[in-house]
């Protein structure tokens, strides 16, 4: 019993631990802490989301209202960075 409780316990953990933190500013545009990968697809918002080293980002909307930029890897894939208000 105590195994499943802990193994549950690091599962929730490691979801918890891919969502991302990012801060307004007074414009509107989001500011990076971390990151995350999905698929694409949704709609754009008109607000920007400037990165940690600077890289500003289009903000999109997927069909649950959650926000996210796409990325583009070192390698050239594509994914989306969801944002976590």
């Amino acid at each position: 019993m105590k195994k499943i409780i802990c193994i549950v316990g690091m599962l929730l953990a490691a979801c918890v631990s891919y969502s991302q933190n990012v801060k307004v500013d007074a414009n509107g545009n989001y500011t990076a802490i971390k990151n995350v990968s999905a698929p694409s697809g949704g709609k754009p918002t008109g607000k920007t989301y400037t990165d940690t080293k600077g890289i500003v980002y289009p903000v999109m909307i997927s069909k649950n209202g959650k926000l996210f930029i796409v990325r583009t890897s070192k390698s050239g894939n594509k994914y989306n960075q969801y944002l976590k208000p």
